[in-house]
């Protein structure tokens, strides 16, 4: 049976644009209402000023040196989250000495809203890299650890206990069978804590200074140029869909087997 190639494709084009008529809508209105000036244009700008500005943005250099800094202060303290969260969650799941511990602290501060001590780690750090990077870690570390914690604890028992009875090794079971069975909970984990991180950043960034897209964003509302605002959230937008995304494909290339 013989597929005609053009209308699988003509349909993928079909499904796309349904999927986004509501957003296309959107951002005609935006235009349509600014231009015939029924919003403030400091309010609202019109849509084709902020891509206009967008552009300036992207080309002058500074909105790329300022996504630099915001997705390098972001990762770098996801990373080190992530580290922490694993191992620590891991051993809070295998170790009762562990648990008695870190479970009291894990409890109390995964509720704690982060941003709520920016001042503190302001006035401990400074306003650079560090501080932020620092923030990070503390913020994304919680979800991280609550899931690998919790998949560890989910893992198949009859798993545990056939490679046991086959000689397993505590360090050969960790990496063959718990590692490996808790993955997807560890990977459910760093996508709830990638665009924590984000926010983390961006937020500090904002009241902080010391440049990224939250300062870039800042500057544009500092100077009176709402179409610099909007052009930044722009490519937060744009930042957040890529990473989504990005994990997405990863979590599928990578737990192809769950």
């Amino acid at each position: 049976m013989d597929v005609d190639v053009r209308s699988l494709d003509a349909s993928s084009v079909v499904d796309s644009l349904k999927s986004i008529y509501s957003l296309v809508l959107l951002l005609v209105l935006w235009e349509v209402v600014t231009r015939m000036g029924l919003i403030y244009p400091y309010f609202l700008p019109q849509l084709s000023v902020v891509i206009d500005e967008f552009v300036l943005l992207v080309s002058s250099g500074q909105m790329i040196h300022a996504a630099y800094l915001t997705l390098m202060r972001a990762f770098v303290g996801l990373a080190g989250a992530a580290v922490a969260g694993v191992v620590i969650g891991i051993l809070c799941a295998r170790n009762a000495l562990f648990e008695w511990f870190f479970d009291p602290i894990i409890k109390i501060g995964y509720p704690v809203p982060v941003i709520s001590l920016v001042p503190v780690f302001m006035l401990w750090f400074g306003i650079g890299d560090v501080s932020k990077i620092i923030m990070v870690v503390v913020g994304t570390f919680w979800p991280v650890a609550v899931n690998a914690r919790d998949a560890t604890r989910q893992v198949d028992r009859n798993l545990i206990r056939s490679a046991r009875m086959m000689g397993t090794g505590d360090r050969r079971l960790l990496w063959r069978v718990i590692l490996p069975a808790a993955s997807p909970g560890i990977f459910t984990g760093l996508q709830i804590a990638t665009p924590i991180a984000l926010i983390i950043t961006f937020v500090f960034e904002m009241v902080a200074g010391g440049g990224g897209l939250g300062a870039l964003e800042i500057a544009g509302v500092r100077g009176f140029n709402s179409a610099q605002t909007y052009a930044v959230i722009f490519a937060i937008i744009a930042i957040g869909l890529v990473l989504d995304r990005l994990l997405r494909a990863a979590r599928t290339r990578l737990l192809d087997w769950t």
